[in-house]
C-alpha cells in the first residue's frame, strides 16, 4: 500500500459498525468480474422477499429506510455509494479480476451489446481496442474500473439530494459525476480503495471462481453449490497474448491502479481461503432444508422457489408474471432439493412443470426419493405439465428431517434467447425442465 500520513474514509451518518449477524450482505458487483455467476450463488441463499430488487443506485430511491432495513441481501453496480447510503453498514463481498483481462472483456461486451449507450458509436466508427483506449471519454469506464467503485466517498446526505433531483439512472449518474467530493483526489484513489478492501468480509477473484464460490458458501453457512454454470461469459473473447505490444502498453497504463488493488485482493483471497481450509468451524455442519407451506385443508404441502435453494443442479430463479417463480434444471443431468417432510403414511407428490427443452428430456425424467427411484406418471392440463409420484412411508425418516428429492434427465439441452427480463440470455445455457413447485398431499391412513 502507498505510504500516506493519514487515510480518511468518509462514511455516512448514523452508522452501526458492529460486526454481527443482524447486518445484511451486500455484493458490490464490479462488471465483468464473474459477478453474474457469483450473484446467483448468493441469491440462492435467501428468500426472494429478503433480496432488494434494486441493481442500479437510482432504483434505491423507491425504498424507505424501513424497507431497506427489511432486506437481507443487496447486490448491484452501486459501488461504495450503497454502503455510504444504507442505514446499517452491510457485510460486503466483492469479486476482482485481472485488470487487463477485465478491460478487454468490458470493451468486447460493449461491441456485442446493442443496448450499451456506446455500442453504436464504436460500431459506426469501427473502433478497435486501441482506438477505444486512446479516447479519454470512451475509455473512462475501463480506466481503473475496480479501484473507483471502492473509493466512493459521497455521504448519505449528498446521495439523497442527488436521488431527489434525478428521474433516471442516467440522470443520477451524470449528476453524480459532476458533484464535488464523490471521489477522493486522484492521488488518493488507490489508498481509499485499498483500505476498504482490507475490511471486506469476502474478496474473491474471477481466476479462482470455483474456490471463491466454495469460500462464500462457507462464510454464509450455505451448502456448497454443485454444477454451477458460468454465466454471462464470452467464449470467443480476445486473449492478451494475441494483442500487439503497443495495445498492451496502453492497457497497462489505464489499469495501473487496478493492478495493485488486484495483487492485494489476490493475497486477501488466498488468506481467507486458507483460513477456511484450516478451520474446524462447520465440520459436521447440518444444512437447512426447504420448509413446505400448508395448502388447503387436506394437509397438502407445497415447496416453491421463492424460498432459499437447499439443493444443487438448478439455474437461477425466473419470475413469470401471474404464474410464479421457476427454476430450470441444469447444467447437469441431475437436480435435487432437500425438503423437510413430516413422518406420516406417505405422500402423493406432484411436480409442477412450466417448460422443457425438448420432449425427449421430459420423457426421460426419473425421480428419486432419498436415493430410491420411484415410478413417475406424466400428465397435464391447460395450466401446466405434471410429474406424479408416490412417496412410500418407508422412504421417510423417523423424524422431521431432510428428504432429498432428485430429478434426473437423459441430458441437458442448449437453449438460448428465452423470454425473461430477469436473466441475461446473451449466451446459451444447458437446461432440462423448468419447475414451478413441488406439492405433497398426505396419503390417507389405511
Amino acid at each position: 500500500m502507498i505510504e500516506k500520513p493519514e487515510i480518511k474514509i468518509i462514511y455516512s451518518e448514523n452508522r452501526l459498525m458492529e460486526r454481527d449477524n443482524s447486518r445484511p450482505w451486500y455484493f458490490l458487483h464490479i462488471p465483468k468480474t464473474a459477478g453474474t455467476t457469483f450473484r446467483v450463488l448468493l441469491e440462492n441463499c435467501f428468500h426472494m422477499e429478503e433480496i432488494c430488487p434494486a441493481y442500479e443506485f437510482f432504483q434505491i430511491k423507491q425504498y424507505s429506510e424501513e424497507q431497506l432495513l427489511h432486506f437481507r441481501l443487496f447486490r448491484g453496480h452501486m459501488g461504495y455509494n450503497l454502503i455510504n447510503y444504507l442505514p446499517v453498514k452491510p457485510r460486503t463481498l466483492v469479486m476482482l479480476r485481472d485488470p487487463m483481462e477485465r478491460a478487454v472483456s468490458h470493451f468486447e461486451y460493449i461491441r456485442r451489446d446493442p443496448g450499451h449507450p456506446k455500442h453504436q458509436f464504436i460500431r459506426e466508427r469501427k473502433l478497435g481496442l486501441k482506438e477505444y483506449l486512446l479516447d479519454p471519454v470512451l475509455s473512462a469506464e475501463v480506466t481503473n474500473a475496480q479501484v473507483r467503485p471502492l473509493a466512493h466517498t459521497a455521504t448519505r446526505r449528498v446521495l439523497q439530494k442527488l436521488l431527489d433531483n434525478s428521474d433516471s439512472q442516467d440522470n443520477f449518474a451524470r449528476a453524480w459525476r459532476h458533484t464535488q467530493g464523490v471521489l477522493p483526489p486522484d492521488d488518493e484513489l488507490l489508498d481509499v480503495a485499498m483500505q476498504r478492501l482490507e475490511i471486506m468480509d469476502f474478496v474473491g477473484v474471477a481466476e479462482h471462481l470455483d474456490r471463491g464460490l466454495q469460500l462464500a458458501a462457507w462464510l454464509l453457512g450455505a451448502r456448497p453449490q454443485q454444477q454451477m454454470q458460468s454465466l454471462n461469459i464470452n467464449p470467443c473473447r480476445t486473449r492478451l497474448e494475441d494483442l500487439p505490444e503497443d495495445t498492451l502498453d496502453i492497457l497497462k497504463q489505464v489499469t495501473a491502479l487496478d493492478a495493485r488493488l488486484y495483487a492485494r485482493g489476490l493475497e486477501h483471497f488466498e488468506a481467507q481461503y486458507q483460513r477456511m481450509t484450516n478451520s474446524t468451524e462447520g465440520n459436521g455442519r447440518s444444512f437447512s432444508t426447504c420448509t413446505p407451506t400448508p395448502e388447503g385443508s387436506d394437509g397438502a404441502l407445497s415447496v416453491d422457489f421463492t424460498q432459499p435453494l437447499y439443493g444443487s443442479g438448478w439455474h437461477q430463479r425466473e419470475l413469470v408474471p401471474g404464474k410464479g417463480v421457476l427454476r430450470w434444471t441444469g447444467p447437469g443431468n441431475t437436480s435435487d432439493i432437500e425438503v423437510a417432510l413430516p413422518k406420516g403414511p406417505g405422500y402423493r407428490m406432484r411436480i409442477v412443470i412450466a417448460d422443457l427443452v425438448c420432449e425427449e428430456v421430459l420423457r426421460s425424467l426419473a425421480v428419486f426419493v432419498n436415493g430410491v427411484e420411484v415410478p413417475v406418471t406424466l400428465s397435464g392440463d391447460d395450466q401446466a405439465m405434471y410429474a406424479l409420484a408416490d412417496i412410500d412411508a418407508s422412504l421417510l425418516p423417523d423424524e422431521r428431517t431432510s428428504v432429498r428429492i432428485s430429478l434426473r434427465v437423459s441430458h441437458a439441452g442448449v437453449q438460448s434467447g428465452m423470454e425473461s427480463a430477469a436473466i441475461d440470455h446473451s449466451h446459451a445455457r444447458r437446461v432440462g425442465i423448468a419447475v414451478y413447485r413441488f406439492e405433497f398431499t398426505p396419503n390417507q391412513n389405511p
